[in-house]
């Protein structure tokens, strides 16, 4: 990630947040919370496909030891919300912001990531945010389908009209068609069709009703197109659909970019893990993404709270690393205890 780039995804952050803001109280965000046991809680079985994309700006890099581990880092934590057109389920609503960060601080522990006991200490503000993707509305594209055959019937039926009736003039078959394709191509009547206005005028208007058909099917691919792209930028597919939209997609290589697009048409459950520069927002205001962690699974067939674990752990690994492209792998459910969390200070679970 350039410092560009960095500049930039930092500048989409409040867009796709909606109303929830980095503006939220500091005090609210660093303050510190206990862990209290509390029942175990079994998270499904088997396993679930997750798929992962993480990119860290060139501005971060972890600093190691010796042996080659990474030194701790401290942070800050707070609840970004659901992105800004996503949205949620019951299973999604189920999930509290306690639940998803206690996994998160565990898992980040084993990063050598660390919650901070006060505002100084901390060196990164981490904002979880998760939700589900929107779907494309495959109805208005099966409707489109539909009605170009019936747009593309109607030119056929009128096109064989028209030569029909100017054969039985007189017109050979060659005549007959060349009349045909200047009337598709706009043309008005010519001298040997001047006397069949009526089979002139309506391959016309089949004409016509064919282009705004294509007109409309344009416009809703384009918002298809549109709704693509936002939720492969909230799931981290964007730069790998980029990098398979290239001369392999349409040299007989381009099932990977299939792929992907069915997952990205498809709903999918999402979390997100931002690190900011905590000391930077602290004296300048200013939003410096550090480094961001995406990951997903398929809605159709899953359940949020029953995979949210799943995914927090498949992300985990990637906290604070360039994952260099999109990693798709299956994690298993297995269980986890969850303690209640008790908060000293506040940290509202913000919904859009």
């Amino acid at each position: 990630m350039t410092d560009s780039e960095t500049k930039s995804v930092a500048a989409d952050v409040p867009a796709f947040w909606g109303p929830v803001s980095l503006a939220t109280p500091i005090a609210a965000v660093v303050v510190g919370f206990l862990f209290v046991a509390g029942a175990s809680k079994a998270v499904g079985g088997d396993t679930v496909a997750t798929a992962v994309y993480s990119k860290v700006s060139n501005s971060y890099k972890r600093q190691t030891t010796k042996d080659g581990r990474f030194k701790p880092e401290y942070y800050a934590l707070s609840n970004g919300g659901r992105i800004y057109g996503t949205t949620s389920d019951q299973t999604v609503d189920r999930v509290t912001y306690p639940q998803v960060a206690e996994i998160a601080m565990r898992l980040l522990t084993q990063q050598n990531y660390h919650y901070a006991q006060n505002k100084e200490q901390a060196k990164l503000l981490l904002v979880l945010q998760w939700g589900s993707t929107l779907a494309p509305d495959d109805t208005h594209k099966q409707a489109n389908v539909a009605a170009n055959q019936v747009a593309s019937d109607n030119i056929k039926s009128k096109t064989a009209d028209l030569e029909d009736v100017l054969a039985s003039g007189g017109a050979s078959k060659g005549q007959a068609q060349g009349e045909a394709k200047n009337t598709l191509a706009g043309f008005g009547p010519s001298m040997m069709s001047s006397g069949y206005r009526n089979e002139h005028a309506a391959l016309m208007a089949a004409a016509d009703s064919m282009e705004n058909q294509m007109l409309r099917t344009l416009v809703d691919n384009r918002v298809r197109d549109e709704l693509n792209y936002r939720n492969a930028r909230v799931i981290g597919y964007a730069d790998d659909l980029a990098d398979a939209s290239d001369i392999r997609r349409w040299a007989g290589g381009g099932e990977r970019f299939k792929d992907l697009i069915i997952d990205v048409e498809e709903s999918r459950y999402y979390i997100v893990v931002s690190a900011y520069d905590f000391q930077e927002l602290l004296k300048t205001k200013k939003q410096k993404l550090l480094w961001q962690t995406r990951v997903s699974v398929r809605s159709p067939g899953n359940s949020f709270d029953d995979a949210y674990l799943a995914m927090l752990k498949s992300a985990a690994p990637y906290f604070g690393q360039n994952s260099g492209k999109l990693v798709r792998r299956e994690e298993s459910k297995g269980t986890v205890e969850l303690g209640d969390l008790k908060f000293i200070g506040e940290v509202k679970d913000k919904q859009p």
